[in-house]
């Protein structure tokens, strides 16, 4: 009797939690875990039904079923959206390698959600060794889309005539897409007038990159390109270019005015350039003029750069020179022994001469990773401590393990004299963790 009792109070209690509560412990539930809620009492029967949120992510393959058995899989994803109650504001899908995906059902899932209100998408497919598959028309009636993210393995179609584009998408990121057509990009991000995120990686057919978006304040371009062009950018605010391969077909001139235009028709506050697009600028001559000024630049990072390569020496004492109100400078190395300047060799006498009037008033900080102690990547931080007045704090990984190489790079940095008398040294072992704290 006292066991009856006791039952009937808790099914009392679970019957009489408020929708509201209900719904937040539910969204912060596995989708496998939330289904199993059912079973609390009849309010909650349905309950997970109504979830805003729908995450069929890693942990639902690894909790429902083998992998490699994307059809029953499919099926319970189309059950849960079918049977489902209400809006669906967040779709996560997560297509895992092994599996014998196709494809097939996603055209209906995403009509689905279509029809119900959705705000963001994230389909993200490992399993892209079949070739690339279509993502259905129906993702551009998601009017409502603030938020899609799209990795590996699809194809994106031309907009339909109707189309008049995402007008509350603020966020686009998409990875390994194949476009059917050369304009499908353009007129895509060309419609969005609310953008302010787009990422771009390792992307097919589209070799004329052309980015118009009013409102974009963060670009982040990872691929190959013959051409790029900037349009009605003034919103942008951070940038990060990184270049994959140098294509024979490479239009230098329209790449040139592209870089150029950035420090006059937009404010940017960080920019980032990875090595390879370096060596590109460097060979063409862009940014040897002081024509080009990044005015409201905060923060420069420059990737996998060989100082070794005098070309892209001088490249980056020019770049420093066109962003005089840096206070962040992020710099990360390549080297290789055989390729290091002889230490004897002056960087000077190899015909460029270092401008030691130029000062940096505003330089605070400088990451150095994977610095090796070749004459040119000494040459470089020497001079960046005679113009850098105010710097405070540096920051080096050395670029081989080891105490020993670790203490190598440390003594040769410490040697160089600096303009700022509080300037600290910093090694990070690990740039991520614990800094072992030098003085200069």
């Amino acid at each position: 009797m006292a066991c009856s009792k006791s039952f009937q109070r808790s099914e009392d209690f679970f019957s009489n939690v408020l929708d509201i509560v209900c719904d937040r412990i539910l969204e912060h539930l596995p989708i496998c875990i939330a289904a199993q809620t059912s079973v609390l009492s009849k309010q909650w029967r349905r309950a997970w039904l109504s979830l805003k949120k729908l995450n069929f992510d890693a942990d639902f393959w690894g909790a429902v079923v083998r992998r490699s058995d994307w059809q029953k899989c499919s099926c319970i994803i189309s059950s849960v959206l079918f049977h489902h109650n209400g809006p669906v504001h967040d779709f996560h899908l997560y297509i895992p390698r092994n599996t014998n995906w196709d494809g097939r059902n996603l055209s209906q899932w995403i009509c689905f959600l279509s029809k119900n209100g959705v705000q963001k998408i994230v389909i993200t497919n490992h399993y892209a060794v079949v070739g690339f598959v279509d993502i259905s028309s129906y993702i551009f009636r998601c009017s409502e889309l603030v938020y899609l993210e799209l990795i590996n393995g699809f194809y994106l179609n031309s907009p339909p005539t109707d189309f008049t584009g995402f007008p509350m998408l603020k966020h686009l990121l998409l990875e390994n897409i194949m476009f059917r057509n050369q304009n499908n990009f353009i007129t895509l991000i060309g419609s969005c007038k609310m953008l302010v995120t787009l990422k771009l990686v390792d992307w097919l057919g589209m070799d004329h990159v052309v980015i118009d978006a009013p409102s974009l304040q963060t670009l982040i371009l990872e691929g190959d390109f013959q051409s790029l062009a900037f349009r009605n950018v003034r919103s942008l605010e951070s940038i990060s270019l990184h270049l994959n391969t140098i294509r024979e077909k490479l239009q230098t001139a329209k790449v040139v005015n592209a870089v150029n235009l950035l420090a006059s028709s937009c404010q940017l506050q960080s920019m980032e350039f990875n090595g390879l697009l370096c060596k590109f600028l460097a060979g063409v001559g862009i940014m040897n003029s002081t024509s080009v000024t990044f005015k409201h630049l905060h923060k420069l990072c420059l990737s996998n750069l060989n100082l070794n390569d005098f070309s892209v020496f001088r490249y980056l004492l020019s770049v420093i020179d066109c962003c005089p109100y840096i206070k962040t400078l992020d710099i990360s190395l390549i080297s290789a022994s055989k390729n290091q300047i002889n230490p004897g060799e002056n960087v000077g006498q190899r015909g460029f001469d270092f401008n030691y009037n130029y000062k940096l008033h505003h330089l605070r900080e400088v990451n150095i990773k994977s610095i090796m102690g070749s004459t040119a990547e000494l040459k470089f931080v020497e001079y960046l401590f005679a113009i850098s007045v105010v710097l405070e704090n540096v920051f080096f990984k050395a670029g081989e393990p080891g105490v020993e190489s670790e203490l190598k790079i440390s003594k040769a940095l410490m040697a160089l004299p600096r303009a700022s008398p509080k300037a600290r040294l910093f090694s990070k072992r690990n740039w991520f963790g614990a800094d072992d704290e030098i003085w200069l």
